[in-house]
Formats: structure tokens, C-alpha cells, sequence
């Protein structure tokens, strides 16, 4: 569905108002090249071959403006808030460079976004919030973002998430792109593990950390990410109705509900989940 010529994807532009479209052979080619040699020498987290990776690919793309979320915390690359500023200082000083107007958002990666971990249950999460129903911490970042971006008040997006209109520009992008926008609502039953199971509170408390590094780790090996280039990705797995930092739960209680694939899968995936959560 993404794989559409920049031609097209100019077309689209004009007709709706928005595309998507993954790399191609005429944006940035060498760039997948280079992150596959990144990938081998141990480079990826080098900040200036991503400041270069990420904007050469933006600014190819014949931009006026670009919002960045440039995320830290134990899930993201950058691990403090200073890398993340100073890569975020990086990417603004080269897109002003090329004359493009550039924001930015520093954005918490300490949990994970939202109550889910997964590709087909962070769809299913990703349409609920275009419907006006999704997690506030999600909800409040996509407002933050297009605040940033747009010269619209904040205020006209948030009624467009609860009234249906962001619903129906996503539907209408996936017919415009050949989809089937009627499987957006559909992903449970399209992409479902065979195993769901709860990791519970040992005890009553205040969820003080919910680490989204251990629970990424535990996800890529569910299934839902590639350890290896080669590797298939099984989109039903992950985690979903994940306690948020501040919440009260009682003993026993779900602190989330894996979903996996294998049994020997879930054994590998439980220890990095039960430990990823603490509570005070």
C-alpha cells in the first residue's frame, strides 16, 4: 500500500491532502545501504550518521515545514534528555540550513506510549485515537505534534479526533492508496495470537516504572520485531491494556496481557515483563 511513486504520491498530495509512502529507489537510495552497514559495525547510535539518515530523507521530500519527536528514556536511542536535545539541535540546524522551518517536541520514552506494544495492537490503539477514544498520553503527543506544525489552533485538532474527521482522512488515505480501510477496524480478528495471557501485580501499589526498553526486548522476541534482517514479523504479538505510570493496582491484578504466538516464546518474554514494572 506504500509503495507508491512520488509522482502519485504528489498527485494524492493535492487530491486529499496527505500521502504515505515508505522508501524508494528515488528518495535517499543510498541511505537503506548505509543503515544495513550501520547495522553491522555496531554505528546505528552514532547521532550524526541518524542526523544524516533521518533528514536526508525529509528534506528530499521538498518540505516547507517538519515537526520532530525526538524521543528519550530507556526506550529510544537517545537515553537522556541532553543526547536528545542535542541531537534535536542537530536536525534543526541542518533542515534550516536547507530552508525548511523546523520544531520539535522532547518526548518521554521511559513507558511506553499508550497502553499498547505490538504492530497490529498499536493499530488497532492508533484507530481508536482517530475516533476519538484513544489513551490521553497518546491523544496529548499527536495534539502537541500538529500544534507544532500547523498554524491551526490546537484546539480546531482536538475536535477533529472527537468528532470523527481525523477518522475519516485515514480511511479515506487507505482507499486512496489501495487498502482495505474496513480491516483498520477489523485487526483483532485479522491478526490474533493464539496465546493472551496476563502478567500480574505481586502486590498492591502505585506503578512507579513501566520500563519500555524491557517490555520492546520482550516484544522483538514474541515476534513483533526483526532481531535478524532476514526474520519474519508476527504481527499479532505484543503486549496490550498496559498500566501508565501513576496508576493504582490491587494484587493480582493484570499489569498487562501478552500476546504471543508460542508458549516457548511467552517463557522467554515473561521474565523481561514481570520485571519491567515496579511499583511503589
Amino acid at each position: 500500500m506504500t509503495s507508491i511513486s512520488t509522482k502519485r504520491a504528489l498527485r494524492q498530495l493535492e487530491k486529499i491532502g496527505l500521502f504515505m509512502m515508505g522508501q524508494t529507489a528515488d528518495i535517499c537510495p543510498a541511505d537503506k545501504k548505509l543503515y544495513a552497514l550501520r547495522d553491522v559495525t555496531g554505528t546505528v547510535p552514532s547521532q550524526p550518521l541518524i542526523v544524516a539518515s533521518i533528514m536526508s530523507k525529509k528534506l528530499a521530500e521538498n518540505l516547507d515545514r517538519l515537526v520532530l519527536d525526538v524521543k528519550f528514556g530507556s526506550g529510544a536511542f537517545m537515553k537522556t534528555r541532553a543526547e536528545a536535545e542535542e541531537l534535536a539541535a542537530a536536525m534543526t540546524a541542518v533542515g534550516e540550513q536547507m530552508g525548511v522551518q523546523i520544531s520539535h517536541l522532547l518526548s518521554a520514552m521511559e513507558a511506553p506510549l499508550g497502553r499498547t506494544v505490538g504492530n497490529a495492537l498499536e493499530v488497532a490503539e492508533a484507530v481508536e485515537t482517530l475516533q476519538g477514544r484513544g489513551p490521553q498520553d497518546l491523544v496529548e503527543l499527536t495534539l502537541n505534534l500538529v500544534a507544532k506544525v500547523s498554524t491551526l489552533r490546537r484546539a480546531q485538532f482536538a475536535k477533529w479526533l472527537e468528532d470523527g474527521t481525523a477518522w475519516r482522512k485515514l480511511v479515506a488515505l487507505v482507499e486512496a492508496q489501495n487498502g482495505d480501510a474496513s480491516a483498520l477496524e477489523r485487526m483483532g480478528a485479522l491478526h490474533s495470537a493464539s496465546i493472551v495471557r496476563p502478567v500480574l501485580a505481586p502486590r498492591s501499589g502505585v506503578i512507579a516504572r513501566m520500563d519500555a526498553e524491557a517490555i520492546g526486548r520482550a516484544a522483538l522476541f514474541l515476534g513483533a520485531g526483526r532481531a535478524q534482517a532476514g526474520d519474519a514479523i508476527d504481527f499479532a504479538v505484543g503486549c496490550s491494556q498496559i498500566k501508565q505510570l501513576g496508576e493504582w493496582v490491587e494484587k493480582e491484578e493484570p499489569l498487562l496481557f501478552v500476546h504471543a504466538r508460542r508458549e516457548s516464546d511467552l517463557a522467554t518474554a515473561l521474565p523481561l515483563l514481570q520485571d519491567a514494572a515496579r511499583l511503589t
